[in-house]
């Protein structure tokens, strides 16, 4: 990693943050939020979040997003994209997700939060089982890990031919502007098309799709000729490309 540029918050006790970048995959952290204390990283988060969970003007599209993304959760049902078991959305705040895929879709999915109770369907970290689930999304949790332990524990949790769902935002390079839109105060973390490539190949996923509305990647680890097979079934059924498939990491933001 290498110094890239310097953003001035002057917010949440939060002055200068300098990120840093991978001179290989273009991987951009804030080596300021990576130093901080856990006791002040999880100040930081809890008045940001605080703050924003109060609002009532839908911040950063999320209700739009949860809704496309319980929606794609369905679809992939459906058509067999994901299997029959236990679902489980990690960091997944007061549930959103879940909630609409239960009263939409009559689909249950689990929620781990460590830090906000989610309003149904909770499940505590001592309940928690590797390997347990079909189906586990992050939503808005990439962005906001600052070591691989964590990416690694959350990617535990994916069944042997399970499948991955992430939302966050991947470009192909992190731009060197401090006033692009992603750098919020508890953002830490910036993957790229490279760096995500790089992961799911550790990882073991031998392909992935994306939907544009619900702005959510999911990795898969079976035989990529079937998952596109089935992608392929989806999309005509539909009549348009609702996914997009790639061998390795499907980069559609270029």
């Amino acid at each position: 990693m290498t110094y890239f540029f310097s953003k001035v918050f002057n917010y949440y006790d939060l002055k200068n943050v300098d990120y840093w970048k991978c001179v290989n995959c273009g991987f951009t952290a804030s080596k300021t939020h990576y130093d901080m204390s856990q006791e002040g990283w999880e100040k930081l988060n809890l008045n940001f979040h605080n703050d924003n969970n109060l609002r009532t003007d839908n911040p950063y599209n999320r209700n739009q997003r949860y809704f496309n993304q319980a929606q794609m959760i369905f679809l992939m049902k459906r058509f067999n994209l994901i299997e029959k078991g236990l679902y489980l959305d990690w960091g997944s705040g007061t549930g959103e997700v879940s909630s609409l895929s239960k009263n939409l879709y009559k689909i249950s999915i689990y929620n781990f939060d460590k830090y906000i109770r989610p309003s149904l369907n909770q499940i505590f970290e001592t309940e928690l089982k590797s390997r347990n689930y079909k189906l586990v999304i992050c939503n808005a949790v990439f962005e906001h890990v600052y070591n691989r332990e964590s990416l690694d524990e959350i990617e535990s949790f994916v069944s042997e031919n399970g499948c991955f769902g992430i939302h966050t935002l991947i470009p192909e390079s992190v731009p060197n502007d401090a006033e692009w839109m992603y750098l919020l105060p508890v953002h830490c973390s910036f993957h790229t098309n490279n760096s995500m490539n790089i992961l799911i190949k550790q990882w073991k996923y031998t392909c992935s799709i994306y939907n544009e509305y619900s702005k959510m990647w999911v990795l898969f680890k079976n035989e990529p000729n079937e998952i596109e097979r089935k992608v392929k079934h989806l999309n005509n059924s539909l009549g348009w490309d609702y996914f997009k498939f790639k061998i390795g990491f499907m980069d559609y933001w270029k």
